[in-house]
């Protein structure tokens, strides 16, 4: 069955640009087109204070706003980032929790693929993923596909 759709989930780390750069190539070589996905699963308020966007006189719509901004300005680095010309690229912002968002997502789009970094960014992440799994772990045990987990130093 030939392989005409692939995701690439991000949470735009290292291992996620490394995850990105294989899919594009896997993309090019099949004549696929390529669905990357961010899925914010935490509150705008926390990833303003994690990303440092608080500001004491910022309201909830500005709020937003400035997470929406940050979002969007990564989906624009990454995506101008990769050599991906030729290759048909759509990119989607979800919420909700981050494994079953991606299974969700790969049924939604009928991917053939699923392209995923190792890890996420962040200590906690490594933290929680040694508890209770990470998600590229979520995600090859619920996916509808095959799925091609990438480290970051396989570039």
């Amino acid at each position: 069955m030939p392989i005409k759709t692939i995701l690439v989930p991000t949470d735009f780390s290292e291992n996620a640009h490394a995850a990105f750069e294989t899919a594009c190539d896997l993309a090019l070589q099949l004549g696929a087109k390529l669905h990357v996905l961010h899925v914010q699963d935490e509150s705008a308020l926390r990833v303003a204070i994690r990303e440092g966007l608080l500001d004491d006189r910022q309201t909830d719509d500005e709020l937003c706003e400035a997470v929406a901004a940050l979002t969007a300005d990564r989906f624009a680095k990454l995506l101008g980032g990769a050599e991906c010309s030729g290759v048909e690229v759509q990119h989607d912002l979800r919420h909700g929790d981050s494994g079953k968002v991606i299974v969700d997502y790969a049924h939604e789009i009928n991917a053939g693929m699923i392209v995923v970094g190792r890890r996420g960014a962040g200590v906690v992440k490594d933290i929680l993923s040694a508890v209770v799994g990470s998600i590229a772990e979520s995600v090859i045990r619920k996916s509808p596909c095959p799925v091609l987990v990438v480290r970051r130093d396989h570039r």
